[in-house]
């Protein structure tokens, strides 16, 4: 497994915000909804990434440093800013792809499979989606 190249941190933001309502894709809905999390590596080593749309089944992230397909990740993060319980979910990199911009701060996007699906965030994304 490569070690990421994690080279920014993002202070902790308030609440998701999500953009609209369910986009159909795959088994699960999918929100399209940022949050900072913490992407931990089996190495020990830690980043941060922000979410681009999350499901019961997996996430899409931006991040500053990409890691390989098939390496699996550690994810901590939070629903909300008033959240007690930070979630600690284990995930496996499907794909990784560069941005447009390969000098802004979110060069790499990357998409992970959870370990066990949450279908619980389906639920919390509900009650935030914004009309």
């Amino acid at each position: 497994m490569s070690a990421p190249n994690w080279s920014q941190n993002v202070a902790d933001a308030a609440s998701p915000r999500v953009l609209w309502s369910a986009m159909e894709r795959r088994a699960n809905e999918r929100y399209r909804v940022w949050f900072p999390l913490t992407v931990v590596t089996d190495e020990g080593q830690e980043g941060t990434a922000i979410s681009y749309d999350v499901s019961a089944s997996g996430l899409l992230m931006a991040c500053p440093g990409s890691l390989q397909v098939g390496d699996e990740v550690t994810l901590r993060f939070k629903m909300a800013a008033a959240d007690e319980r930070e979630r600690a979910v284990r995930a496996k990199v499907l794909r990784v792809e560069a941005t447009s911009d390969p000098e802004g701060p979110w060069r790499y996007r990357m998409a992970v499979e959870f370990a066990e699906p949450q279908p619980d965030l389906e639920g919390l994304l509900e009650g935030q989606v914004e009309d």
